[in-house]
């Protein structure tokens, strides 16, 4: 009998060392050799669906395998990275997070019990979608120094595209900084929130390049400062926070990928690699400045400090605002 079990766990280790030997191989050079799914938590036609669109491009022509996006929004976002995260990880199911799903979901919606740090390897920090200041065009600021002086002086109001949003809290954000209150005015969605600040019906908005640019070329609305390090292509002459001398400010929408936590690093570099490549092009450049958005790559570090830093941001804003998931 000991025999018996001692060659099968002499089968069984074999049997293991024969499984990692093959994952490694695959790891090395023979991945992917099927078609890979990329999991996306918002509908199609979105910003999210469409970085993870472009990323997908780019894997395709690179690897000469199959890529494809498959949308299933749910939890704020959220339901993707779940679903992925239980995936085996392998390289074959992917996932594309914004900063919703990845660092505000996650304390909106604390019954889920689902941390992204726990559960998702970061692969890379793709695209960034700059913040920035909006104000009706007859709100007497025309910078934040200017907004800050009104917002003691008078009662404004700001909106935003829902309660509980990224760009909800990036407001809640910026009064904290500031040191001013304002009445918050939720809307379903940015569209009609603009359509309020164009109208002069409300006072403030914490927006994000792509969906304001056009307003504010057109005059529709005055644009006081973008939230990140760079002015934004868009509106070059729209100032940033810190040129004001508001620091600490840098914040916006941005996409990644990830994979299920325990993916082989040589896949996780591999294809850190090929997007950290594409993101050179030209074409990819133009693509990205077309949505809005300024390319970022670098290391799955740098993602995941990024995700190490605005957890706990919008985590506070959170608490404090006593705002909740439904």
């Amino acid at each position: 009998m000991n025999r018996f079990l001692k060659q099968v766990a002499c089968i069984a280790v074999a049997a293991l060392g024969c499984a990692s030997q093959a994952a490694q191989a695959q790891a090395d050079g023979n991945y992917p050799n099927r078609q890979v799914r990329l999991l996306v938590g918002f509908t199609p036609g979105g910003a999210v669906d469409a970085a993870a669109r472009l990323m997908a491009a780019e894997l395709q022509k690179a690897t000469g395998q199959t890529f494809v996006v498959e949308n299933k929004p749910g939890v704020g976002g959220m339901l993707a990275l779940q679903e992925g995260s239980r995936a085996a990880p392998d390289g074959y199911t992917l996932m594309v997070g914004s900063a919703g799903p990845l660092t505000v979901s996650p304390t909106m919606f604390k019954t889920q019990k689902f941390d992204p740090r726990q559960s998702l390897d970061p692969i890379i920090w793709f695209i960034n979608t700059p913040g920035i200041v909006v104000v009706r065009k007859d709100l007497k600021a025309n910078n934040l120094k200017e907004l800050l002086a009104l917002s003691k002086s008078s009662s404004l109001n700001m909106a935003s595209a829902g309660s509980g949003s990224v760009l909800h809290l990036m407001g809640e954000y910026l009064q904290e900084r500031l040191g001013v209150k304002w009445e918050h005015v939720p809307y379903k969605g940015s569209t009609p929130a603009l359509t309020d600040i164009a109208g002069g019906r409300v006072d403030v908005m914490v927006d994000v390049v792509p969906s304001s640019a056009a307003l504010v070329k057109d005059g529709k609305m005055r644009a006081l400062a973008v939230t990140t390090r760079q002015r934004s292509p868009q509106l070059p002459d729209v100032p940033t926070a810190a040129e004001q001398g508001f620091t600490g400010l840098e914040m916006g929408s941005w996409m990644a990928l990830l994979a299920p936590k325990g993916t082989p690093p040589a896949i996780i570099q591999r294809l850190n690699a090929i997007l950290n490549e594409s993101i050179k092009k030209p074409e990819i450049i133009a693509r990205a400045n077309g949505m809005g958005g300024e390319l970022v790559g670098g290391t799955p570090q740098a993602l995941a400090d990024q995700i190490n830093t605005e957890l706990p941001r919008w985590a506070g804003i959170i608490e404090r605002n006593g705002l909740k998931g439904d």
